[in-house]
């Protein structure tokens, strides 16, 4: 389960889907974990057919930065990652959106 409230998850969805919604996006870390705290970060890795434009990424963090979100969300392209992260991710993760 991710912890965060519902009302931002939907608007976490929201983004996401205006901006990469060609992508499947994991959440991994503190936040499906059981060790959030009030003010932890959402860590969001992008998983799409190739590496992402890096102004993508950015357009997609400014979203984020200028939504009511009351969380950092962190946000990686999961080709841009070595392979031992990959599997630390691929450990603990859920997908809060499928690829389309």
């Amino acid at each position: 389960m991710i912890d965060v409230e519902e009302e931002y998850l939907a608007e976490i969805r929201r983004i996401l889907g205006e901006h990469v919604s060609d992508c499947e996006v994991r959440v991994f870390g503190s936040r499906i974990e059981g060790k959030a705290r009030d003010f932890s970060d959402l860590d969001l890795v992008l998983v799409g057919s190739e590496k992402l434009n890096w102004q993508r990424i950015e357009l997609l963090k400014d979203a984020f930065a200028s939504s009511n979100i009351p969380m950092t969300i962190d946000v990686i392209d999961w080709h841009a990652i070595s392979d031992e992260f990959r599997a630390i991710i691929e450990n603990n993760y859920e997908i809060i959106q499928k690829k389309k």
